[in-house]
């Protein structure tokens, strides 16, 4: 019975050394993307340091003054790269933004926004 117990507690314990490496010690980092205007925006963002570059918002519909979370790979210096392009969800004529942000911290946000005219394809 004792090696019963002990084998469950050492298990146990390396679940909870493992899972709290991961948790803390792990390769991402998560940001947040903010939507701080009156329209509804559908964001596509790119985590840039990722090989190869990584899609990480597809279309993603973000309500006016909404946020979502994402999980970006840092570079060398511990910041995140992400570049982004928005077209608003409602409206005639659509209105579209993009921008490239650089020197992300963990925990940081990016603001999108798409309040130019679209180009036409």
């Amino acid at each position: 019975m004792y090696y019963l117990d002990r084998s469950l507690a050492t298990v146990a314990y390396a679940l909870l050394v493992f899972g709290s490496a991961s948790a803390v010690g792990g390769s991402g980092m998560t940001i947040t993307v903010a939507n701080n205007t009156t329209s509804d925006l559908l964001v596509t963002a790119y985590d840039l340091n990722a090989g190869p570059v990584q899609k990480v918002l597809s279309s993603e519909k973000i309500n006016s003054f909404a946020s979502i979370s994402v999980t970006i790979n840092p570079d060398e210096s511990g910041h995140g790269h992400v570049s982004w392009t928005a077209t608003s969800a409602d409206g005639d004529p659509r209105t579209c933004g993009q921008d490239d942000n650089v020197g992300l911290s963990d925990s940081g946000t990016v603001h999108v926004y798409a309040n130019a005219a679209c180009k036409s394809r």
